[in-house]
């Protein structure tokens, strides 16, 4: 019976995730629409904030709630999720065109940042100065950002603001949509914030009533349902042929992840990095966000085949991590 409840609260919050989801990213369409063409960059950073934002939510309720690694595998997971499941079901819809300044400003910097987190990771702890330095070096991505916004032409500048605006009406889950200002602004904060507290408590109990490992719902059930909306939202830019869509969607919240959300978490609580995490799942990362690069520039388009093998090793590293490696 108490797994019959359990499910049914992961489902309740998770909705509540997607809808406040929704309305709180249909609030920022007015703000996209302000900046215009010369304000692309901070789209791009906005849309980046707005995608993580459900996982950053879950992972600090963690922290607070005195679990950190559950937090950190939600970091986590929640990467791997985003190139297995969104970019991996997104190009077997149909294929991924993947433009040149794409792989640039974000590609490169999605295998580096895991290479250096599994450096630090490597130490046994991740400490409040290396959280605040991960903080910092989001500074330098946001300089490259605006960099190439820079080297860009006016027609690939206004096909990035129309990405931007694409993105944020994509978001969360379609059912009762309300028109954009304070009021979606406001319930949808409110909605994102309690149901991202309700989903935590959740996992939490989970971990407490099953004597479940916290990394491996962290990384599991606390990583895939706050990603369902932004994997909804990839599916559908795909469908509309706009593939580009869910690949620098992909991307960008990796990257903020990586830098922001994990190293605002170890400036919260320092963590203690177990082997586990060094001999798997960190490499796992690395591994994923490198076939990842390998397929997008090879031929600058992600192939149904390369799809299904990031799909595929997204189930083989779930399977390992909950049956195999302990």
């Amino acid at each position: 019976m108490d797994l019959v409840i359990i499910s049914i609260y992961l489902l309740i919050s998770t909705v509540a995730i997607g809808k406040g989801s929704d309305w709180f990213t249909d609030s920022l369409i007015p703000i996209a629409r302000k900046l215009g063409v010369s304000g692309v960059s901070v789209g791009l950073i906005l849309v980046s904030i707005a995608v993580s934002l459900p996982e950053i939510l879950v992972a600090a309720y963690g922290v607070l709630s005195g679990h950190p690694n559950l937090s950190l595998g939600v970091a986590l997971g929640s990467i791997i999720c985003n190139i297995g499941l969104m970019t991996g079901i997104s190009a077997l819809v149909r294929p991924l065109k993947v433009h040149t300044f794409v792989i640039l400003r974000d590609g490169i910097f999605s295998v580096v940042v895991p290479i250096l987190v599994f450096a630090v990771a490597a130490g046994g702890e991740f400490t409040r100065i290396e959280g605040f330095a991960f903080m910092l070096l989001f500074i330098p991505y946001v300089i490259n950002v605006f960099l190439q916004e820079k080297l860009a032409s006016k027609l690939q500048k206004q096909k990035d603001y129309a990405d931007v605006e694409i993105k944020l009406k994509l978001l969360g889950f379609d059912i009762g949509k309300l028109k954009s200002g304070w009021l979606s602004f406001s319930l949808g904060l409110a909605l994102l914030l309690l149901g991202t507290q309700f989903f935590t408590n959740t996992i939490v109990q989970i971990v407490n009533k099953f004597t479940v490992d916290e990394l491996v719902i962290g990384l599991t059930i606390g990583a895939i349902a706050p990603s369902i909306p932004n994997i909804l939202a990839a599916y559908k830019a795909t469908k509309k042929g706009m593939g580009d869509v869910a690949v620098s969607e992909t991307l960008g919240s990796n990257i903020f992840t990586l830098l922001v959300t994990m190293g605002f978490l170890a400036f919260l609580s320092p963590v203690k990095i177990s082997q586990r995490w060094i001999y798997f799942d960190i490499p796992v990362m690395i591994v994923m966000s490198l076939m990842l690069l390998i397929f997008m520039t090879t031929r600058k388009t992600i192939s149904k085949l390369e799809g299904s093998i990031l799909l595929g090793s997204y189930f083989l590293a779930l399977f390992l991590q909950i049956f195999v490696i302990k």
